[in-house]
């Protein structure tokens, strides 16, 4: 093998590395970050990237890699709300835990202050019937 037989296929190969790095930053800055998408100059090298990387990997590619990756942000977001609403369950279960626990609280002073007054009452009764009144 010789160094001008592996040159082209080389050459594929760092294209669409570069490629796929430039079209993975701009998913990663997002579609309207102002270095991209907001100004003229990002939005022609987003093309120019996108129909070179075309051009190399074959019709179509940036488009599904673009779509790849957003489908994939989709199932990180996802699982993101999931622990997020799994989390906000237990949350409102351990609330009304503690309220419970409140509710049984307040029931059980309740029950302990008419049971001092029922013995407080009982006591003065029995002074009250000793000295006779």
């Amino acid at each position: 093998m010789t160094i001008s037989s592996i040159m082209p296929p080389l050459k594929r190969v760092i294209c669409l590395g570069f490629m796929a790095m430039v079209l993975c930053s701009i998913l990663v800055l997002g579609w309207g970050s102002a270095a991209t998408a907001n100004n003229v100059a990002g939005r022609v090298v987003q093309s120019r990237a996108e129909q070179e990387f075309d051009r190399v990997a074959g019709s179509g590619t940036a488009n599904q890699i673009k779509g790849r990756a957003t489908q994939d942000l989709g199932r990180v977001q996802q699982q993101i709300d999931k622990t997020t609403s799994q989390n906000q369950g237990v949350a409102k279960q351990i609330q009304g835990k503690v309220q419970q626990d409140i509710g049984r609280t307040q029931s059980a002073f309740e029950d302990a202050t008419d049971a001092v007054e029922d013995s407080t009452d009982g006591v003065v009764d029995s002074v009250k019937n000793f000295f006779g009144q």
